[in-house]
């Protein structure tokens, strides 16, 4: 289980959220939603180990995740930021093999079936349009074994057909791990999680 306890997150000119607390489960499908600028983003990012809180604790199964390494933390949660940047003109299969060879989900073939990755294995990531890019960050965080997987907008840039693909493939994961995703325009697919938390 993450267990969010009285989180604060400050900017110089502004309080993005003050003493918030929350739980995710360590199975099942969770969505955060909020109004632009709430903190979805930062919220992912604090549990991802990315930002600090001003103050609060991040606790994941048990464990107060500023005592833990970036290694260990690696393993128990794998964040899909909502714009990766992808600088170097590797294939898109190049890539993938680097993740794998350190650690490997067990439902990896699933995520290449369902994010339609081997049609576009053999292209530079470089080249490759905005959806695509997003696709091929989804399946980085999803092929690494973890217990939970943090998604911050992998939708946004998909098409029905991508996102009923996207969400069929969360449904499996999480049967055996947390997923939390950040999603905005969500009235059309929030009957596809198990909670909803908002922000």
């Amino acid at each position: 289980m993450i267990e969010i306890r009285n989180i604060s997150f400050s900017r110089p000119t502004k309080a993005i959220f003050t003493n918030f607390n929350t739980s995710i489960a360590p199975t099942g499908a969770t969505l955060l939603t909020g109004a632009n600028g709430s903190g979805k983003t930062t919220l992912i990012n604090v549990i991802g180990g990315v930002l600090k809180p001003s103050s609060g604790t991040v606790i994941i199964n048990g464990l107060d995740i500023k005592n833990l390494s970036a290694r260990e933390q690696s393993r128990i949660r794998s964040v899909a930021p909502q714009r990766r940047i992808f600088d170097l003109a590797f294939t898109v299969d190049q890539i993938l093999q680097v993740v794998a060879e350190n650690a490997r989900a067990s439902h990896a073939p699933d995520v290449r079936e369902a994010l339609e990755i081997d049609a576009i294995a053999d292209l530079k990531v470089t080249e490759l349009s905005l959806g695509q890019q997003q696709r091929v960050s989804v399946a980085l965080a999803l092929i690494q074994e973890a217990a939970f997987y943090l998604l911050d907008e992998p939708l946004s840039a998909q098409d029905a057909n991508h996102q009923d693909r996207t969400l069929d493939l969360l449904s499996i994961i999480a049967k055996e791990h947390g997923v939390l995703v950040v999603a905005h325009n969500s009235a059309s697919f929030e009957a596809r999680f198990d909670a909803h938390i908002s922000i």
